[in-house]
């Protein structure tokens, strides 16, 4: 493909924020024009001894018809419902009210009344309001119809009721200079928004080359934590492919935070050594404005926190929950026999495995991320029990204590994570953040069968092993885990529906995010552009 029929990421990007406005941008035309055709009612009916009567209710009705076009107009937008071609209506009625009006002149007044109204006048400022579409082509359009639409009426129905020695103003020819005119505005008006488009285009290509080296474009926000935030990104160095990731950069208030920032980059570090199609992969680690960014790969869905959310925290079906966990196992099996460059055993250990940490794409894929606090396990036992690393509510007795722990600690993680799937509430909980990191110690679980009957006792045993308080007694590997799960029978076996269960799960929940976003975003009268960031 040559770079002239290559559409640049800039341009796509404006593109598509001025497609994401235009539902907003239509909102309040509507708003506005439904008010002002209700002031037109009362000022109609204020000048109708001067007007006559008959003119007047015309006028009146046209007012009436324009309110309540605009006031269901409003209604429908601000419902969610919005389809391209309203902005096409929108300007196709705005630049033809003079032309009804001048009709209405005509039959009421006369001829030369008609021609000389000064309604008329408002017709080049309407075609001119067409720019607020930032569509040239809409521009065009109504400077067009709008010539048309005067020469239309003018021919059929003017000239043959003027008397022959009319005004010269209203001859032929100055009325086809008068539509040259209008059109003459529509394409001043198409040169005006293309000329806009363009400076637009030409700011942020000029900001583009400023920021990130020119690498990064972001997107939306799809992710925010305490200290660091996610941006949906697209690479695309200058001449070079694009590819969709997540950009997570460190919040500006969190860059001089030394503690904070080694751990980043300890998470590129590692993560840009692993390999595992359940782990997401770590493509660069940069600096920039002041703050650090790491570029990752791009899971299209959704953390498990969310899905389950989304899905009213019900339980996962039984095949998608096992088939989750396998794929988790897998990812910690092989970080838990991840060896260096010299063979020895690293003895990785995650510490903080999670449902906000767990990856669900809309295709079904379960990727494990976040792993920032992994470390190897002789390492992660210098940290002193009053600063203990990891989510509340999903660590290990062991690691909750603050006594020396390994892999297994993250099996028992996962086993809270499996145990939430399968019925929808966490297995921990607590009054006080105190009580929950002694939860894993004081509290007993039960079973997850006594929430979800539909949970047989072969997965319940699965459950209760992970769970098991003494590593001793708990499964030892995420090999040995995933083993246990595909020996499952019946509706509780990972394959062959597990992924497709999964993926059906996802997709409902971002459609119930996005349902919910839009409806916020109308609620607030917010357009979803003016919630991103076009660049960073």
């Amino acid at each position: 493909m040559t770079p002239h029929t290559t559409t640049s990421p800039v341009s796509r990007f404006l593109d598509s924020h001025l497609r994401r406005d235009a539902q907003a941008r239509e909102l309040s035309v509507a708003r506005f024009m439904a008010g002002l055709s209700g002031a037109s009612v009362v000022v109609a009916a204020a000048l109708g001894p001067s007007l006559g009567w008959g003119l007047t209710q015309a006028l009146m009705g046209l007012s009436a018809v324009l309110c309540a076009w605009y006031m269901m107009l409003w209604r429908v937008l601000r419902s969610g419902v919005f389809h391209p071609a309203v902005p096409w209506i929108n300007v196709a009625i705005e630049v033809s009210i003079p032309a009804v009006v001048l009709a209405f002149d005509l039959r009421y007044q006369g001829p030369i009344y008609a021609l000389t109204a000064p309604t008329l006048v408002i017709w080049p400022t309407l075609i001119t309001l067409a720019t607020l579409r930032s569509n040239p082509r809409l521009a065009l359009a109504a400077g067009l119809l709008v010539a048309a639409e005067y020469l239309g009426i003018y021919f059929a129905f003017v000239r043959p009721l003027l008397p022959e020695e009319a005004l010269i103003t209203l001859t032929p020819i100055f009325i086809a200079t008068r539509a040259f005119f209008f059109v003459a505005a529509g394409v001043f008006t198409a040169i005006l928004a293309r000329h806009f488009l363009q400076l637009t285009r030409g700011a942020l290509s000029a900001l583009r080359e400023q920021e990130v080296m020119g690498k990064y474009v972001l997107h939306e926000r799809i992710g925010a934590g305490g200290m660091a935030e996610v941006y949906r990104a697209t690479y695309c160095p200058e001449g070079g492919f694009q590819k969709a990731v997540a950009l997570k950069r460190i919040l500006p208030a969190f860059t001089d935070n030394e503690e904070f920032v080694t751990l980043f980059r300890h998470e590129a570090e590692l993560c840009s050594s692993l390999n595992h199609p359940n782990i997401v992969q770590v493509f660069d680690l940069g600096r920039h404005g002041g703050t650090y960014f790491l570029a990752m790969e791009f899971v299209d869905g959704l953390p498990l926190s969310s899905l389950a959310k989304g899905l009213g925290r019900k339980p996962l079906p039984l095949a998608a929950a096992t088939y989750l966990t396998a794929e988790l196992a897998s990812a910690l099996d092989y970080l838990h026999r991840r060896t260096g460059p010299d063979g020895q055993p690293l003895n990785l250990v995650h510490r903080d495995v999670n449902p906000p940490n767990v990856l669900v794409s809309r295709f079904g894929d379960v990727k494990l991320s976040d792993f920032g606090i992994a470390r190897g396990a002789a390492r992660a036992q210098l940290t002193l029990a009053g600063s203990v690393r990891g989510k509340l509510g999903y660590m290990a007795p062991e690691q909750s204590m603050g006594r020396p722990f390994d892999g297994r600690a993250d099996l028992f993680a996962l086993g809270l994570t499996l145990y939430e799937a399968l019925t929808g509430r966490r297995a921990l909980h607590a009054a006080t953040e105190e009580l929950l990191l002694r939860a894993a110690v004081d509290q007993q679980v039960e079973p997850p069968s006594r929430l979800n009957p539909e949970v047989p006792p072969a997965l319940d045993a699965v459950v209760m092993r992970l769970l098991e308080k003494d590593p001793a007694h708990r499964t030892a590997t995420g090999a040995e885990l995933r083993a246990q799960l595909l020996a499952l029978e019946g509706v509780a076996a990972p394959f062959p529906h597990g992924q497709p269960l999964l993926a059906q799960a996802a997709r409902d929940a971002l459609e119930h995010s996005r349902r919910v976003a839009a409806a916020q975003d109308v609620a607030d009268n917010v357009p979803p552009s003016r919630r991103i960031t076009a660049r960073a």
